[in-house]
């Protein structure tokens, strides 16, 4: 799997990095640039290079683009973009189906849309690539760069991000050779994309680096004479370069850097009066108040920031201002208020999640929010509401794990007729809103009556219903597939139902302060909260595991297993006496061997215990019946090739072990026989 991850940053980074001698072979060809002061006019070839400025009533420049969305049309814009892309590229206009592919890139990205960005942006790049080289077309492909490194750090693949921004920024410079004050606000969003990439991987010395060269650019185009529409686009960049040096100021621990540079994001953003920009800055306000512990002023800054984003629809922005609210009054201690704030941002992140198509990249969206879960189950503990903590907790990890099993293990037999089922219906629903848009077009050019209009919107609300129904009777069907196709958030009833009769299930959840464990009946539901450092714990699992490795003396091995019992299930032990344990590990816990731990009374938890281990308790539902038709054949895997840093020292001798115990029915699979295909 790291190859083919490896593989695929490989061949994006040739394909990205053949555009840039592309341009610049190009720009040769026009001589010495285009436009007075190589301000980048493109001048009597503008049309014949760059087309129209506008597709239907919706125009293709970017901050008129951004007006679109302010306004709360985005999502009427968004198939009108689309569809002129695709008819301009059909027709061989590739200069206006990169503008417009670049439209439809920054309005998905406004209204949250990651799978649209993620499936639309290597395309919109490509064709701009290959389009006539010109100021407009520079910029889209740019801005596009721009807005699916964003993406694709949203799901947590920083390396395709960083290979986009790092030739996003060559192409951009070599650009500017040409257009250089066009380019100005396309080398300053690269910059601050950089700048964010390296903060998160905590680089915080080029983070700053990067953001500051950012604003100084932007200040020095500010001292050019230029036409309002381009002034007002300036403005809007200084706000974002000034947010993003905030950002890492605070990041580095640097509030009065911060503070100064909110200050100047909200002057210009002020001056350009959009309610994206204005939702931005009073969330990092908010987030910058949080940081120096003034809880109110983060839930006033908050709550504006919240109205702003609601204005113009911007689903992302939402989410950010509920987790925020969350913590905010988390800390005032409006606990009831935080709880539903934070379960409103959760219901927009699973909502995006299950936008996205690619298993893989579910998962790693998840990974990046799971903070969020870890909050929301403290805050239902808070109010004493131990059933909906657990929930919470399952809402997280089993997400996370069905998304790691992916379609592609579920997609065989009978589920991958549902598989494509689902597909289909989702191109229907995709069909029937483009033909809403086609029809509401259509109306206004006195092409089509009112009826027309209704009809269509009648068959987009069908397409819906159908769905709905579709998704009912698979969750009837293959319960399964259908956890995989929506998120489907257990109960506690439904786990106590499918708990042992004489069983307890215990699930831990570890978070910087505290270990979380639940003790699970199938009449009750009670929870411990032992203070634990988390960082303590870590390298007393690993110190576990080294001494048993390592062979250690046999008094050293029993005295840290009865010292990590009694952390692990000490606090439980009572409502554990005498059962079956099912257990649901979190966080290192994964990685600690439960039956080796050792009892007050000198046992083995595997001599006082029969138990087992699950990734989590949504999917013991599945666990029903599996295996009611196996045969008597074993297949044992142990230790596979994968260099000796991830060796398992023990594995091959366990395998060789279940050989000897069943000789006839066993077959081995080790090292380099260990491979995926076998």
């Amino acid at each position: 799997m790291r190859i083919a991850v490896r593989t695929r940053v490989i061949a994006l980074a040739l394909v990205l990095l053949t555009l840039v001698p592309t341009l610049a072979h190009a720009q040769r060809g026009r001589g010495k640039g285009g436009g007075k002061g190589g301000g980048g006019g493109a001048g009597a070839n503008r049309s014949q290079e760059e087309g129209p400025d506008s597709i239907g009533k919706y125009s293709l420049r970017r901050i008129d683009v951004l007006q679109v969305v302010d306004a709360g049309e985005g999502s009427a814009a968004l198939p009108v973009y689309e569809k002129g892309a695709a008819e301009a590229e059909k027709d061989g206009s590739l200069g206006t189906a990169a503008r417009a592919g670049s439209a439809a890139v920054l309005v998905a990205a406004k209204l949250g849309l990651l799978q649209k960005i993620l499936t639309l942006g290597p395309h919109v790049m490509e064709v701009a690539g290959k389009a006539p080289p010109s100021q407009e077309v520079s910029r889209a492909m740019v801005n596009t760069a721009v807005t699916l490194a964003h993406a694709y750090r949203s799901v947590n693949d920083h390396a395709k991000a960083r290979t986009v921004l790092e030739t996003a920024l060559a192409y951009s410079r070599a650009a500017a050779a040409s257009y250089r004050r066009a380019m100005t606000g396309p080398i300053a969003s690269v910059l601050d994309g950089l700048s964010s990439l390296e903060a998160t991987q905590g680089d915080r010395v080029n983070a700053l680096a990067h953001a500051q060269e950012a604003v100084q650019l932007i200040e020095g185009a500010l001292g050019e004479r230029v036409p309002e529409r381009v002034r007002s686009a300036q403005r809007r960049q200084a706000a974002h370069a000034y947010l993003q040096v905030a950002r890492v100021a605070m990041a580095s621990k640097q509030p009065d850097t911060a503070a100064a540079a909110l200050s100047k994001a909200a002057e210009f953003a002020r001056l350009v009066g959009l309610a994206e920009l204005a939702a931005e800055v009073a969330l990092q306000g908010a987030l910058l108040a949080l940081q120096r512990n003034d809880a109110a002023e983060a839930l006033r800054l908050a709550t504006a920031g919240r109205a702003d984003a609601e204005k113009a629809g911007l689903a992302n922005k939402l989410g950010e201002a509920d987790r925020v609210l969350a913590q905010a009054n988390a800390k005032l201690g409006n606990v009831d208020a935080a709880l539903a704030a934070a379960q409103s941002a959760l219901a927009r992140i699973e909502n995006a999640r299950g936008a996205l198509q690619d298993p893989a990249l579910r998962a790693g969206f998840l990974e990046q929010r799971q903070g969020l879960y870890s909050l929301a189950v403290h805050l239902a503990l808070r109010v004493n509401r131990p059933d909906e903590a657990l929930a919470l907790s399952e809402r997280a990890r089993s997400r996370a794990f069905l998304d790691l099993l992916g379609n592609a293990s579920l997609s065989k037999g009978r589920t991958h007729a549902l598989a494509q089922e689902e597909s289909a219906m989702r191109a229907r629903l995709a069909e029937a809103s483009t033909l809403v848009q086609e029809s509401d077009d259509e109306a206004e050019d006195g092409a089509a009556s009112a009826t027309a209009a209704k009809a269509a919107r009648d068959r987009i609300a069908a397409a819906e219903r159908d769905y709905q129904a579709f998704l009912q009777r698979v969750r009837k069907e293959n319960v399964e597939q259908a956890s995989l196709m929506a998120v489907e958030p257990v109960t506690v009833a439904e786990i106590q139902s499918r708990v042992p009769q004489d069983a307890v299930l215990v699930e831990y959840l570890l978070s910087d302060g505290d270990l979380i464990i639940w003790v699970v009946d199938r009449t009750t539901v009670q929870v411990r909260r032992p203070r634990m450092d988390r960082g303590a714990l870590v390298a007393e699992v690993r110190e576990f595991r080294a001494a048993i490795a390592s062979q250690a003396p046999l008094p050293q091995v029993e005295a840290r297993a009865q010292a990590l019992y009694q952390k692990i299930l000490g606090p439980v032990r009572q409502l554990i006496r005498g059962k079956r344990l099912v257990i649901v590990p979190h966080d290192v816990l994964h990685y600690l061997p439960f039956a080796a731990l050792r009892t007050p009374e000198g046992k083995w938890l595997m001599e006082e215990h029969a138990f087992s281990t699950v990734p989590s308790a949504s999917v013991l539902k599945f666990l029903v019946g599996k295996g009611a038709n196996a045969n008597n054949r074993i297949l044992a895997v142990g230790n596979p090739d994968l260099g000796p840093g991830l060796a398992l020292r023990y594995a091959e001798r366990e395998v060789q072990a279940i050989k000897e115990r069943f000789p006839d029915a066993t077959t081995t699979l080790t090292r380099a026989d260990a491979t995926e295909s076998r």
